[in-house]
């Protein structure tokens, strides 16, 4: 009977041993996670010491206007001076002037410098063929344009364009005598070039 009484005394203080070594191991891993802060304090449910996220919004760009393919550019307007030399007490003066009038159209004719305060009169009598009579009852002297005229280029048109002169009159404004003309051809050679004039010559 005493040795069962042994035994089992050195069985419960094994256990004793045992369970005191695991509440010992035990105890110094949680020691182990708290140091760490695995295990928290506090009901907030995160870290009190991490920053909060702030997310930057993105920036939308500004809308682009594009260029709208359907548009129709506007038409290209030319201005063609013709030009007087060596006028001398010229009373009036009218001419025809020839044009392509698959590239152009007949805009308006207006007066030159040289004009001065001129009446100015203009018609069409065909296609392609611009009459203008100019008169000034105190007579015009000197060079420079007697009229201006202005066509709009039609589309899709490139290539030179010349202008002629035709059917030339002009008479002193004293006497009322024909005065002898030669006429210069002119030529339109593109948008970015000035018009070459054509030139009527008083002699």
């Amino acid at each position: 009977m005493r040795w069962l009484l042994e035994v089992t005394f050195i069985g419960l203080t094994s256990s004793w041993k045992w369970v005191a070594t695991s509440v010992a191991v035990v105890g110094t891993l949680v020691g182990i996670l708290f140091a760490f802060g695995v295990f928290s304090g506090g009901g907030g449910g995160g870290s009190e010491g991490t920053p909060p996220l702030v997310v930057s919004p993105t920036p939308i760009p500004a809308a682009t206007a594009l260029p709208d393919p359907t548009a129709t550019p506007a038409p290209r307007v030319i201005s063609v001076p013709i030009l007087a030399t060596k006028a001398s007490n010229v009373g009036s003066l009218e001419f025809v002037l020839v044009y392509d009038p698959a590239k152009l159209e007949f805009a308006q004719v207006e007066r030159g410098a040289l004009a001065g305060n001129a009446l100015i009169d203009s018609s069409s009598p065909g296609p392609g063929r611009l009459w203008a009579g100019i008169i000034d009852v105190q007579g015009f002297d000197g060079s420079g344009p007697i009229a201006v005229v202005k066509f709009t280029v039609r589309r899709e048109v490139s290539g030179s364009m010349p202008f002629t002169l035709e059917d030339i009159a002009a008479f002193d404004a004293s006497t009322l005598v024909d005065i002898v003309t030669v006429t210069t051809a002119g030529q339109f050679n593109g948008p970015d070039l000035s018009p070459l004039s054509p030139i009527v010559t008083f002699q």
